[in-house]
């Protein structure tokens, strides 16, 4: 069942399933999220790119802080991810579905789908896809999508719940998550230095 607008502020209020949260972006049935001021493009590798290569896929990105000033120009053909502003909560009977904004679809810019499991907390990074022959330039605080929420039928196995699971990446990302270099020994340092100077061709 698709929460309507009554139930989604009630549970800002008794769960802070959103934050910040703006009544302005309340629809019928659907919360409206904007952009934040992360973007994370992709660099141009000088070879394949390997999904099963983990050290490819951490180093295969930008992180490009942007304001309303200096946005981020998305040419064409370019995919990124966007950080939301707003931060979700999302309690253990409920679920939650990113969908794309029709004015974006209509002007050529495609927002990825995404959904969220009960228990997530966090931030998203949403892709978007620059499907038109033009540059169009990115801004914190843009409505970039639409967030639908719905009950869950039934009970869920709390071993299920996403901040139960022990491999729960995204729990609480506010950051893009990458690894942490002075986490690892020199040997360790220098092996990903290797990798990351053979991707940028050096």
């Amino acid at each position: 069942m698709v929460l309507s607008d009554c139930e989604i502020r009630n549970l800002v209020q008794d769960a802070q399933i959103i934050a910040p949260f703006n009544e302005k972006q309340l629809q019928a049935v659907s919360y409206d999220i904007t952009s934040g001021d992360i973007v994370m493009v992709y660099q141009r590798l000088q070879q394949p790119l390997d999904l099963r290569d983990k050290d490819q896929i951490r180093y295969a990105t930008d992180k490009i802080m942007i304001s309303s000033q200096s946005g981020y120009p998305i040419k064409p053909g370019e995919y990124i991810l966007i950080k939301t502003r707003e931060k979700f909560n999302i309690p253990a009977n409920l679920t939650a579905h990113v969908r794309p904004r029709t004015t974006f679809n209509r002007f050529g810019l495609t927002l990825s789908d995404q959904h969220m499991n009960p228990g997530f907390r966090g931030h998203l990074f949403l892709g978007l896809y620059n499907a038109t022959p033009n540059i169009i330039s990115i801004v914190p605080g843009l409505t970039i999508g639409q967030m639908v929420f719905e009950k869950v039928q039934g009970e869920i196995s709390p071993q299920k719940l996403y901040n139960q699971k022990p491999d729960a990446k995204y729990q609480d990302e506010d950051d893009f998550i990458v690894p942490r270099l002075d986490d690892l020994t020199d040997a360790e340092q220098k092996k990903v230095n290797a990798i990351v100077d053979k991707l940028m061709g050096k």
